[in-house]
């Protein structure tokens, strides 16, 4: 149970090597890839449908993201988790802000020339994939610790998964990402967030057992 977590993480990770690999290399598979997605995700396309898409696709965005963060992060504190928060904070930072851009400027991937809305930067990974699978996979994570109801923990599951899966179709369907982009967000951010939620289990167990032991000192 307690190497399951890292299990999937390194799983994740695999997974996302292989697709940079492919964009990196310049593979065939990578643009029969985003071509077959392209082709079911980007179909009636209407101005309507784009600005709701457009307004929508912010929840994964970098200002959503941080301004959420800080809330956890101060709730946390005042139930008097301050390790917690700054574990949360440290992860959310480092997994869905500072991976992908430091991948961005390695990978220099350009942005897909049939946008519809304007995006600078590079193209790979998805920084809004990665950013909403770490952030509310990790919000996610803690609800699903507080609540004793399986079907609750289902639905938080479900819910998070919804929000970071619309993410992922919203950035395809503007034309600012390539469908391989989306899926390596999402694969690196789960990498960052299931290692994450292995080292909380250690770090809890460590506290625990030094409890413990000034318990009985």
């Amino acid at each position: 149970m307690k190497k399951t977590p890292f299990i999937i993480s390194g799983i994740a990770l695999l997974g996302f090597i292989f697709f940079m690999t492919g964009v990196m290399t310049g593979a065939k598979w990578i643009q029969r890839f985003d071509d077959y997605w392209n082709s079911i995700i980007r179909v009636g396309i209407t101005d309507t449908k784009t600005t709701v898409i457009s307004y929508l696709t912010d929840i994964g965005g970098v200002a959503t993201i941080c301004i959420l963060t800080v809330v956890v992060i101060i709730a946390l504190v005042v139930m008097r988790k301050v390790d917690t928060a700054i574990w949360f904070g440290g992860i959310v930072l480092i997994g869905g802000a500072l991976i992908p851009s430091i991948i961005k400027n390695i990978v220099q991937r350009p942005r897909p020339t049939y946008k519809l809305i304007e995006q600078g930067g590079y193209s790979f990974p998805s920084g809004h994939s990665t950013g909403s699978t770490v952030f509310y996979g990790m919000l996610a994570f803690f609800l699903i610790l507080y609540v004793s109801h399986k079907w609750l923990r289902y639905t938080i599951g479900i819910l998070a998964l919804g929000i970071v899966v619309f993410v992922m179709y919203s950035r395809v369907y503007l034309g600012v990402h390539f469908p391989s982009d989306v899926v390596a967000g999402f694969l690196i951010g789960n990498a960052v967030l299931f290692s994450g939620i292995g080292c909380y289990f250690i770090w809890n167990k460590k506290l625990a057992l030094w409890a413990n032991k000034f318990k009985k000192a």
